[in-house]
């Protein structure tokens, strides 16, 4: 993963994905590393809790597995967790997936750091992480909610896996 593959795609260029611009207030620029490509299939968002149980666990990977067997994209937000596990068993399961990051995509901010060789492997299977920020900004707690925005408009839909009333997820 390099630094100077990172590609900034302007909401005017027609690159910029069609379902963001009709989102309330849409991002004016999408940092991405790899392929932001939808192959006119159906884009699913996948999200949860960071501390997901074993049954959660378990669901996400045979919900995903499905969903992929069935054409579809996956997003999600590269937290710990639930979305953890739905990159990876997208990845496993030779599907596509795209984070989307509350901090820079470069390698010094991308967050959490533990998941940094999953945005390798993202990247590598074909998938793409963007972001909304610059590089070098680093993740703070107001980023996700706008995160979330994102990671909705993206998709058809929504699937809470595991989620507290009060849980960022459900944003």
């Amino acid at each position: 993963m390099s630094n100077q593959n990172i590609k900034i795609i302007k909401y005017n260029n027609p690159l910029f994905p069609e379902p963001l611009r009709k989102i309330k207030n849409p991002p004016k620029i999408l940092y991405v590393l790899g392929e932001l490509n939808f192959k006119n299939r159906p884009v699913l968002a996948v999200v949860g809790t960071r501390r997901c149980s074993d049954y959660g666990k378990k669901v996400t990977i045979e919900i995903v597995t499905e969903l992929i067997k069935a054409g579809f994209i996956i997003v999600s937000g590269l937290a710990k967790g639930i979305d953890t596990i739905a990159h990876r068993t997208t990845i496993e399961a030779n599907g596509q997936t795209i984070a989307v990051l509350g901090s820079g995509i470069d390698k010094e901010s991308i967050y959490p750091k533990e998941n940094i060789k999953l945005a390798e492997k993202i990247i590598n299977s074909g998938g793409a992480i963007i972001s909304e920020y610059p590089p070098k900004t680093p993740a703070m707690h107001y980023h996700f909610p706008e995160r979330n925005r994102i990671i909705a408009g993206l998709a058809l839909g929504v699937l809470v896996i595991e989620a507290k009333k009060k849980s960022g997820a459900l944003i």
